[in-house]
């Protein structure tokens, strides 16, 4: 299966890192491929219309751009932005999914997003130790679940010309690509599930973005390390750092407090 990954040309140390990362966990049959990026200079260029931001549509228009330049010959294929990560089982275990739902009806199979609800976030982290007692995956109906991130999904060939179909009328671009997708779920215009516990991760890049203004590093960083913690191949070691900046962040704050107490809500005694 070929994996293409969106990449700017300026963003060198983050193609190491993730052509790094795929040779490790590289098995027979997959490919990595790079796309380049379609950055903010080119938007503005081509005086693509929205209210987003000219990096946003660079985002948006390089996914759009990515799937458009793919076959149409009903091979599915994985599209990638470059901070993230695989594990060592990542694609053995896309791979299993795949066979043994050949059948099944989806456009679009993320392995790692970031639910924006806590009560989803929390049910996450609790049914999380099960799943991995069991050596159980299960799919996530994203319908039913608001997230963003864009960062790691399977595209299903056979939807190809649905999907692009869906992201020519997202032009003007006046939504975020990530938002815009999890938008067509929940109205039914795509199908697409979430692999849980996540197949994939994010890289040491994930806090530092390419898109959003620099004021969300905090909330970037907390988002991060749910998404780390998620990880089939989750380790303390990976995320422990980060969770560490966001504690002494918060500590003392209104925001740290009511954490905590919503936290309290799911704690047993």
């Amino acid at each position: 299966m070929e994996c293409h990954y969106i990449n700017l040309d300026s963003a060198v140390e983050r193609r190491s890192t993730l052509e790094a990362n795929f040779a490790r966990c590289r098995r027979e049959g997959w490919e990595l491929k790079r796309f380049v990026a379609l950055d903010e200079a080119t938007a503005e260029k081509n005086k693509i219309p929205g209210k987003r931001s000219w990096r946003e549509k660079g985002c948006f228009l390089s996914h759009k751009s990515l799937i458009e330049q793919q076959p149409d010959d009903g091979r599915s294929f994985v599209v990638l932005e470059d901070d993230a990560q695989f594990g060592l089982t990542s694609l053995e275990v896309i791979e299993g999914v795949l066979a043994e739902n050949r059948s099944a009806q989806w456009d679009l199979l993320f392995t790692d997003i970031n639910p924006l609800r806590m009560e989803t976030m929390m049910m996450l982290a609790l049914n999380r130790s099960q799943l991995m007692e069991r050596r159980t995956v299960i799919p996530l109906d994203l319908a039913k679940i608001p997230f963003i991130g864009a960062t790691a999904y399977v595209v299903n060939g056979a939807s190809r010309r649905k999907l692009l179909a869906y992201l020519e009328a997202g032009v003007p671009v006046d939504t975020e690509y990530d938002v815009y997708l999890n938008h067509g779920m929940v109205s039914g215009e795509l199908k697409a599930a979430a692999l849980f516990p996540f197949i994939t991760t994010l890289s040491e890049h994930s806090t530092k973005t390419q898109i959003q203004s620099p004021n969300t590093t905090t909330a970037n960083m907390a988002r991060a390390v749910f998404r780390r913690m998620m990880w089939l191949e989750s380790s303390e070691e990976s995320y422990n750092a980060d969770l560490a900046t966001v504690e002494s962040r918060l500590q003392g704050t209104l925001h740290g407090k009511i954490a905590m107490l919503a936290g309290a809500e799911y704690f047993e005694d």
